[in-house]
């Protein structure tokens, strides 16, 4: 065997060993939540030894940052798919937002764990991008003087607090039955409070 062909299988090898073990990392946190999550729980669902885990991911921290960055990147090009071609900056915000929610909501455990995370400085780095994306429809409806606001910073912490204190409430009252089409009301309304419909704005604005 050559020496590229050695190191292409191992190459592989690692890469086959931390996909099986994000994969049961995710697992755990999905079922129990992060509180539950140890490195031995770890070992005993993906069959790799401690130190392998700690080889490959180092501690428990580095293990759970790798795995909310995944998450974090998924999220982002969910986002970034549900972006209209169309330049219309409210309904892109609108494709977004329920882009981010539905994620939310579909990974309960491991958004409350990226929550945490970043309330204690340790922003994932795929965090920032999905801000980034959020901020260009704001940064366009304040562009067209369609931002009741009147600020970026303003809009964007109504827009990331509508859409977090909704995924809280939905996945932590999960019992409840929930109106079908909650979310579309929900988000119209919020809208509504955020931008300034053409028809309200003055002519010279308009023009």
């Amino acid at each position: 065997m050559s020496a590229g062909s050695a190191q292409e299988r191992r190459e592989r090898q690692r890469g086959e060993a931390r996909r099986t073990i994000l994969d049961a990392a995710g697992e755990i946190v999905m079922e129990a939540g992060a509180e539950a999550f140890s490195m031995r729980r770890l070992a005993a669902r993906c069959g790799y030894t401690l130190p392998t885990l700690y080889h490959h991911f180092g501690d428990k921290p580095g293990l759970l940052e790798a795995l909310l960055d995944e998450r974090f990147r998924e999220m982002v090009d969910g986002i970034r798919a549900a972006v209209s071609s169309v330049d219309d900056p409210v309904e892109n915000l609108r494709r977004m937002l329920r882009a981010f929610i539905d994620f939310g909501m579909s990974n309960p455990r491991h958004y409350q764990l990226m929550i945490s995370m970043i309330q204690e400085g340790d922003e994932p780095p795929a965090a920032e991008e999905a801000r980034q994306l959020f901020e260009a429809p704001v940064l366009a409806l304040l562009s067209r003087g369609q931002l009741r606001a009147g600020d970026v910073e303003v809009g964007t912490q109504v827009i990331w607090a509508f859409a977090h204190g909704l995924i809280s409430l939905l996945t932590s009252r999960a019992d409840l039955e929930w109106a079908p089409d909650l979310l579309d009301v929900a988000l119209d309304g919020m809208l509504h409070g955020v931008v300034i419909p053409d028809s309200a704005r003055p002519a010279e604005d308009a023009a």
